[in-house]
């Protein structure tokens, strides 16, 4: 009896403390840390709202990895509105149910709380991060699918006079190092809410947002846990850096080596994409959307031009999907291949539409993107210094008979979409990783451009 009333006189002590906008721990984060390195086993009950049985599927993932699934523990996710068990255990904690809806993590004799609403349980995610302990499973797919990627875009890359596939194997063996070396990503606090939405998907709620919807299928596959999110995000960054080598103009695949280099050698551009969001996603379509475009066949057949308007829209819809300004693509194909009416406008009817239908399904993620602040003009400074390698190598193109001065076709293409990141820039932060990929490929067409002088 003295030990319940101390609890509740302490809990009521930190009664102030308790925000919705902040992770609380009950009586202290040591009793958590305590239940997490006990021996005991646990049984997940989730709330029965879509998302509170999406971040149930999170919690039991997660303890999965350290823990026995058993009966010494109720681990209760969820709030005393949508779930029973809880309500009725409630009164052990001493506190009013209101604060059943803040986010928090309340650790009794046998029970732990994890508590919130779908507007905030996401920040309790912040109690497991630091849990790393990635089964075997996951290590082994990792190591699998690191090496079927490798292998899907180096293959084609082994071709007779061509060096690119010792850059391409010396590409992987970075990429690799890095990931090795790295600790491990966490997810930005504007992910988590990104997050839960693709868990509320996974138990069959609406999505909230294009990422929601990626994330949803993937947890249908693999469990939703920090661990394999980590080593997913590694497999993208390997893509996003193959993919260099497809933006290289055809027969010089080896210059993907430099667009990867002087793309990477940024500091504010490996920022933007060591910390897990939708970021990467959006850049490798982005990425994919230049490879494509870069290796466009001259055809007169209806058949080849419909496929070629397909693959490009399907790409540019993807990556407008993740990012908006995306958009700008088929304003600078427009400009730079104007000789081809039909492919044109099917292509920009399709981007049009497409991107229609994405602000009708989800507007509020969209407008996220618009809302933009007062101009910033240091950003172009930024973009200047990160981007100086590749300027002095323009420079160099410049010097020695190299030339960016055509007037349609791939390089006017990078080079209108480069120009056009760069004005955008102040406005929008977004913008910046963008803009970096284009700058470093048109600087390897520039370079292209020396073996013709």
């Amino acid at each position: 009896m003295k030990k319940a009333l101390a609890l509740t006189t302490l809990l009521i002590m930190l009664l102030p403390l308790v925000s919705a906008s902040k992770l609380a721990y009950y009586p202290n984060q040591d009793a958590f840390t305590s239940f997490l390195i006990s021996n005991s086993s646990y049984t997940v009950v989730s709330g029965s709202t879509t998302w509170a049985r999406g971040w149930g599927h999170y919690v039991d993932s997660k303890l999965s990895t350290i823990k026995e699934r058993g009966n010494d523990t109720l681990v209760l996710v969820g709030n005393v509105e949508n779930n029973e068990l809880m309500e009725k255990l409630w009164w052990r904690t001493g506190l009013p149910e209101r604060y059943s809806f803040y986010p928090s993590i309340i650790v009794l004799n046998n029970v732990v709380f994890v508590t919130g609403n779908e507007s905030n349980i996401f920040l309790t995610e912040r109690a497991f991060s630091n849990l790393w302990n990635p089964p075997k499973a996951s290590k082994t797919g990792y190591l699998l699918v690191f090496l079927i990627t490798s292998l899907l875009f180096g293959i084609p890359l082994r071709k007779k006079g061509s060096h690119a596939g010792s850059f391409y194997l010396l590409t992987v063996s970075l990429m690799f190092l890095w990931s090795l070396n790295s600790p491990h990503l966490n997810m930005s606090d504007s992910f988590l809410r990104e997050f839960l939405g693709g868990l509320n998907v996974w138990a069959g709620g609406s999505a909230s947002s294009p990422i929601s919807v990626i994330l949803g299928s993937f947890f249908k596959v693999v469990p939703p846990t920090e661990e394999n999110l980590n080593f997913a995000h590694w497999i993208l960054l390997l893509s996003l850096a193959s993919l260099s080598f497809y933006i290289a103009p055809r027969g010089y695949r080896e210059l993907g080596f430099l667009i990867f280099g002087l793309t990477f050698v940024s500091p504010i551009f490996r920022e933007s994409v060591v910390h897990i969001d939708g970021t990467t996603v959006g850049l490798i379509a982005f990425a994919a959307v230049l490879g494509t475009v870069s290796n466009l066949r001259v055809s007169l057949e209806p058949r080849e031009t419909m496929i070629q308007i397909s693959i490009i829209s399907a790409f540019t819809l993807l990556a407008t999907m993740i990012n908006p300004y995306v958009l700008l693509i088929p304003l600078a194909f427009l400009l730079a291949f104007p000789g081809r009416p039909l492919r044109n406008l099917g292509y920009l009817l399709i981007s049009l539409s497409g991107t229609v239908l994405l602000y009708a399904l989800f507007p509020p993620y969209l407008n996220s993107f618009v809302n933009f602040t007062d101009p910033k003009p240091e950003r172009w400074v930024s973009l200047l210094f990160q981007g100086l390698p590749a300027v002095v190598l323009l420079a160099y193109v410049g010097q020695h008979g190299g030339s960016l001065k055509r007037k349609r076709g791939h390089t006017p293409f990078l080079l209108i979409l480069t120009v056009l990141y760069t004005l955008f820039l102040p406005i929008s932060p977004y913008l910046f990783p963008y803009a970096m990929i284009s700058l470093s490929a048109l600087t390897a067409r520039g370079v292209n451009s020396l073996s013709g002088t």
